[in-house]
């Protein structure tokens, strides 16, 4: 009996030590999912926003000397509805692509357009694979936009990932991200090392961080070739 009673004890506290931390983690789950649900969203049409240079309200504060850009939310949500269309790619239309809108099943990725002076200026959307560097298990997530060509990149942003800090993580750098403006995506995108770019579709890679470039070489070219394939059944 003693020694039933010692198993029943020894049970309840593994039972007691395991459900302990999982309730606090539960709980901070609950606190912070729609701070962090938040914190993506904002992010995300701040970074289509910032690519297509639509402004929104910002005001820089200082505090012990040090200087704060804070985002009114508010006014990018509201600049964000007021100028940024959010269709599917089965329910677009571009003149360019096709005379006609077939019927189609309502299938594709979410695409996010911006008309300007009538005209579509460009068309973004969200891609997410696997990384490349440091965390080969965590995703790395893009928005990618180009131009009403289809061809021509007008911005790149990264959402988040998790290469390693200093190599790959440089990739949130303005410095690498400007250099995808205005890059041709045909026949492919390259990354190149080593030497000055030359061709219309070159970009330099990040310096010591060969996988992470390669990465992000075959993220976009990849996710642009469904894109066209997408955009071409249209027709």
């Amino acid at each position: 009996m003693n020694e039933y009673k010692i198993i029943l004890l020894r049970v309840f506290s593994i039972c007691l030590i395991t459900a302990i931390p999982c309730a606090i983690l539960m709980s901070l789950y609950f606190v912070t999912s729609a701070r962090i649900a938040e914190y993506h969203e904002i992010k995300l049409k701040r970074s289509v926003l910032d690519i297509f240079n639509i402004p929104y309200h910002t005001e820089e504060k200082q505090f012990l000397g040090f200087s704060q850009l804070k985002i009114d939310k508010k006014d990018i949500r509201k600049v964000f509805n007021k100028n940024i269309t959010r269709k599917n790619t089965s329910d677009i239309y571009i003149p360019k692509l096709s005379a006609t809108l077939p019927k189609m099943d309502k299938t594709g990725k979410e695409v996010f357009l911006y008309y300007k002076g009538g005209s579509l200026d460009g068309i973004g959307f969200i891609t997410t694979k696997l990384g490349y560097g440091f965390n080969k298990a965590a995703d790395i997530s893009l928005f990618i936009c180009v131009g009403s060509d289809l061809e021509t990149i007008k911005g790149i942003e990264v959402l988040d990932h998790t290469e390693t800090p200093g190599l790959g993580g440089r990739m949130t750098e303005d410095t690498f991200k400007r250099q995808f403006v205005g890059k041709k995506l045909k026949p492919r995108l390259s990354l190149v090392r080593g030497r000055e770019t030359v061709g219309p579709n070159e970009v330099h890679a990040i310096t010591g961080a060969s996988y992470t470039s390669k990465g992000i070489e075959k993220i976009i070219n990849e996710s642009m070739d469904t894109f066209w394939q997408e955009m071409e059944e249209r027709r």
